[in-house]
């Protein structure tokens, strides 16, 4: 589990920035004020392990997310035109310095690499050239047991599709690969089988209280999905069911299928269900977490996702404990400063550590005004 993450000079963290990581983790906080910044973080390293197995040449362009060039993610008041990325784990510190590449400007160079204090980096400079040194070589990132764990990450992004009737059937995809706006689920149900789907139909249906879920080979050339929105054993297309069960399915199906000890980042789970739904997603992701071990990552600008946490806290489900949870605030007033992050911790009554300005407090703003 990663338990702390630095960054420095990446987007919108001009000074260096360390943010402590629990098992659960909701990003909270305004548009534009860091949230994603922390997820992309997280994603680009795990494209690229995933495409090259190091990162000697990080990908800024690629499936999970495209974030441009380098000049486009390197924080605009930083002067070096570097940025940098440390991550701790349970035994382990890496430290990640990239600066631009020439000529292949949707990458960024590895300049810096320390584990555990240790310089693992090594450059020689010739005449026209760096070389990397035969002792120290960038390569030996792929011996690194903390960056092969991002190539384990599960990720759902917020650009969800909607509702889809039919997939093209794809033989060579692999069974675990939903595709970021989870246009693979259905190819994914199907392959995984009739348990996989019954499970996945329990879930929905207690989330959406109720439900039915049927993924099958139509032809050759393409695998179709049926659902309800009750336990009749009816089945409809999916754009007549409803947008809610189109955009929560991949969440589920992602979360059912991460690894023990993995990682799983969901943007916006929220989307399109109602607030009852949301908050009792919350409480399965927080369950999967806790059960299988895996390392959370949710940012959303839901209340009920939040309070989620805090019943789930006051239930103690699965042995849910405050030091497994937190909620980390992201605010940013002064554009000419660092984002402000601010850890707020929920104790074993669901109670929280702190409400800071712009925290929870939109309803009671609105009931300001009115009365």
């Amino acid at each position: 589990m990663i338990k702390n993450i630095t960054i420095e000079g990446f987007k919108c963290f001009h000074e260096r920035q360390s943010i402590p990581l629990s098992q659960i983790n909701l990003l909270y906080g305004k548009n534009g004020r860091g949230k994603s910044t922390i997820a992309q973080s997280f994603l680009l390293l795990a494209q690229t392990m995933k495409e090259c197995n190091d990162i000697a040449e990080l990908r800024l362009m690629g499936d999970w997310v495209a974030l441009g060039t380098f000049d486009e993610v390197v924080n605009v008041n930083t002067e070096s035109k570097k940025f940098y990325w440390a991550f701790q784990d349970d035994d382990n510190r890496i430290e990640l310095g990239f600066e631009k590449l020439p000529q292949k400007t949707q990458m960024a160079k590895l300049c810096e690499l320390l584990v555990n204090g240790e310089n693992r980096f090594d450059v020689k400079t010739t005449s026209d050239k760096d070389i990397v040194s035969e002792n120290k070589s960038v390569s030996t990132t792929s011996d690194i047991m903390m960056l092969q764990n991002f190539k384990l990450l599960q990720y759902v992004s917020a650009e969800r599709l909607g509702p889809k009737n039919i997939s093209a059937r794809i033989d060579s995809l692999d069974n675990n690969w939903l595709g970021v706006k989870g246009e693979y689920v259905i190819n994914v149900l199907s392959n995984q089988g009739a348990l996989f789907q019954a499970k996945v139909c329990e879930v929905l249906s207690e989330i959406l209280t109720g439900a039915t879920l049927e993924a099958k080979p139509k032809d050759n050339d393409s695998v179709e999905l049926f659902l309800d929105s009750v336990n009749n054993g009816h089945k409809f297309r999916p754009i007549n069911v409803g947008f809610g069960y189109s955009y929560v399915l991949p969440v589920i199906v992602a979360a059912l299928l991460a690894k023990k000890g993995s990682i799983l980042i969901v943007e916006n789970p929220e989307a399109h269900l109602h607030p009852g739904a949301q908050s009792r997603l919350a409480k399965f992701l927080i369950e999967v977490s806790i059960k299988n071990n895996i390392q959370l990552l949710i940012e959303t600008h839901s209340d009920h996702v939040v309070n989620g946490l805090r019943i789930a806290m006051k239930q103690k489900l699965n042995d849910l404990s405050p030091n497994d949870a937190e909620i980390i605030f992201f605010s940013h007033d002064d554009i000419n400063t660092n984002s402000s992050v601010e850890i707020i911790k929920c104790d074993r009554f669901g109670e929280l550590s702190d409400y800071p300005d712009d925290f929870l407090d939109e309803w009671t703003k609105q009931l300001v005004t009115l009365v």
